[in-house]
């Protein structure tokens, strides 16, 4: 064996352990993984939004990405953090086999736990051994090989039996390439996602206080309100102007009559707000519209009441306190309103500007 070999060997069994290491994260379970690193979640956290990260990379993003979620860019701070203490509970208690379970070692260990001791494992000897075997088998069979009599014309047989070792190369450069395309193209999805999610920002910040909340599978989610009353659907939040109040509508079952439909509107809490005046002061246009006829149209409006706690400035992401219609129409009646199984919500909200 040459010197160069000597030299390759221990790269080649570091690639490996490395191999087999990575083999650890392709068995990870989609609601256990990082949409980050795309390993299992290690000192897993909740965000404010209903994300899921490893402490760590989430830290990392925060500092290098804006503060704003890499899943749905909602604005997101270290504060918006919470430790998920149910998931590292559940990560703990999986159980896998060490890699180098046919070498003798039988230890099972959560998969977390597991990257740790592959690299202390006392059977890794055996692992290293066998692979440095094989190598030199390897080698022998090209050096004999070179002792084959070529055939006429110069052309020498390969051997059909078993793949030469740089058609073995070629595969393994090819697996990796496809394992990096996969990365790069996730990543990818990930920009695009997120850049659909700021325009969808961008457009909702410029609608001037006029929004139209298309609720789709709505049969689906009156069945949910209908089995927990105390279920509620939300809207995306929009704005007055573009540096306007942040306003969202919310739907539920009436607390009131469980025969009707609540349909409410929430002061959120926004960038804006210490150069806005409080308490809000404006109107406000409900309205569902019918799918036919704009006649049929079911409208109400209002004005901003100062005394109730409904236009005060938020003090937390959304304002506890609602505004609207706890009886805005009956359940029995949202057929006549359906399209494909959609009910289209026409909201507008006007401050009243001073001067």
């Amino acid at each position: 064996m040459t010197t160069s070999d000597r030299l390759t060997e221990p790269v080649a069994v570091a690639e490996d352990i490395a191999n087999c290491v990575e083999s650890i994260k392709d068995d990870v379970e989609s609601r256990f993984e990082c949409p980050i690193c795309l390993s299992w979640l290690r000192d897993p956290v909740l965000t404010s939004c209903g994300h899921k990260f490893c402490s760590q990379c989430i830290d990392t993003w925060l500092k290098k990405d804006s503060a704003c979620c890499p899943i749905d860019s909602k604005p997101l701070t270290s504060e918006g953090l919470f430790p998920d203490l149910y998931t590292f509970r559940e990560i703990s208690q999986k159980r896998t086999s060490c890699i180098y379970q046919q070498f003798g070692c039988q230890v099972q260990l959560s998969p977390i736990e597991m990257e740790t001791h592959i690299t202390q494992c006392t059977c890794k000897q055996d692992f290293l051994k066998s692979r440095v075997e094989k190598k030199n088998t390897n080698a022998m069979s090209v050096e004999s090989k070179m002792w084959d009599p070529p055939l006429k014309n110069g052309i020498q047989v390969a051997d059909k039996e078993e793949p030469s070792p740089d058609w073995q190369q070629l595969l393994k450069n090819l697996y990796e390439r496809i394992v990096v395309l996969e990365q790069e193209n996730r990543e990818l999805s990930i920009t695009v996602s997120n850049q659909k999610n700021q325009l969808a920002a961008m457009c909702l910040r410029n609608c001037n206080g006029v929004y139209i909340w298309r609720l789709k599978s709505f049969q689906e989610k009156l069945e949910a309100m209908t089995k927990d009353p105390l279920k509620m659907f939300y809207s995306s939040g929009f704005y007055t102007s573009p540096n306007g109040y942040k306003i969202c509508a919310r739907i539920n079952i009436s607390s009131k009559d469980p025969d009707f439909l609540s349909f409410v509107l929430h002061i959120m809490k926004s960038e804006n707000d210490d150069a806005l005046d409080w308490p809000f002061n404006g109107t406000m246009f409900f309205a569902l519209v019918h799918p036919q006829d704009s006649e049929k149209n079911i409208c109400e409006i209002t004005s901003s009441r100062p005394d109730l706690e409904a236009f005060r400035k938020p003090t937390c992401e959304l304002n506890k306190r609602s505004f609207g219609y706890t009886e805005f129409i009956r359940l029995r009646d949202l057929t006549d309103f359906l399209q494909n199984d959609t009910l289209i919500f026409r909201i507008e909200v006007h401050p009243i500007c001073f001067t």
